[in-house]
């Protein structure tokens, strides 16, 4: 499994800014492997292992900034990117797109971050819908939240009110798919 540069940018910069007093401790509690991509110049075009350039990353953030939280760190960590991502000509995007075709739109942006994955979103009504994750090799509970933090901070930008999420199937709990069951107003 592979997954986008950009993914990776994020998590670096995320701990730099949000937890700076962290981020040399973070650098050093990764693998050699993890460690040498994060401390050369990072493409955010190019395609990075995953477990190296990724889930162990993110994994030492949940431990040393969240205590293990996955739900609160893989949150955060989704709405920081998110804001980060969706700024400038995406913003004006996100005020004219409809929640539904945003939601349309993000499972298929995460196709190609996360190389292979496979994920379609099913529209419920006028302010639910479901995200599926039905691919995603070693997918954990924080990259999960991570994409649901993502969506959720989206959908906010693109002026919708009171949203949330709830996931109510994991693949990292062993269920067959991962639900993520948005709301909003």
């Amino acid at each position: 499994m592979n997954v986008k540069g950009t993914a990776l940018k994020t998590t670096r910069d995320f701990i730099k800014t949000q937890f700076p007093d962290q981020y040399s401790r973070w650098l050093e509690s990764l693998t050699p492997e993890s460690r040498k991509i994060f401390s050369s110049s990072l493409d955010a075009t190019a395609w990075y292992p995953y477990r190296e350039g990724y889930r162990i990353p993110v994994a030492r953030i949940m431990e040393l900034c969240f205590n293990n939280d996955m739900k609160t760190g893989g949150d955060r960590l989704g709405t920081y990117s998110a804001e980060t991502a969706l700024k400038g000509f995406y913003k004006v995007f996100l005020l004219v797109a409809s929640p539904q075709y945003l939601m349309q739109r993000a499972s298929k942006i995460f196709t190609t971050y996360y190389d292979p994955s496979q994920v379609e979103a099913e529209i419920t009504g006028q302010t639910s819908a479901i995200l599926r994750i039905i691919k995603f090799d070693e997918i954990d509970e924080s990259i999960e939240y991570r994409i649901a933090g993502w969506i959720r901070k989206a959908l906010e930008l693109a002026n919708c009110r009171e949203t949330g999420y709830e996931i109510k199937k994991a693949l990292s709990k062993g269920d067959p798919v991962t639900e993520i069951h948005f709301n909003w107003i």
